[in-house]
């Protein structure tokens, strides 16, 4: 039951999106208060990643 291909693969795909979000709205990252949010929402949502991957025991 340590097996979540799905789930795993879910997440890293939220990750990816968001990633690739941030990238493309390149002009509104010139803003270093837009920098600094999607800094934290990056590392928010690692954190879930990890807590997500402990809570399966992957």
């Amino acid at each position: 039951m340590t097996k979540h291909g799905f789930l795993g693969g879910m997440g890293l795909g939220i990750i990816a999106g968001a990633t690739i979000g941030m990238a493309v709205t390149a002009k509104g990252m010139q803003d270093p208060q837009m920098r600094r949010m999607a800094r934290k929402a990056v590392r928010k949502m690692d954190q879930v990643k990890c807590s997500l991957a402990d809570s399966m025991g992957l």
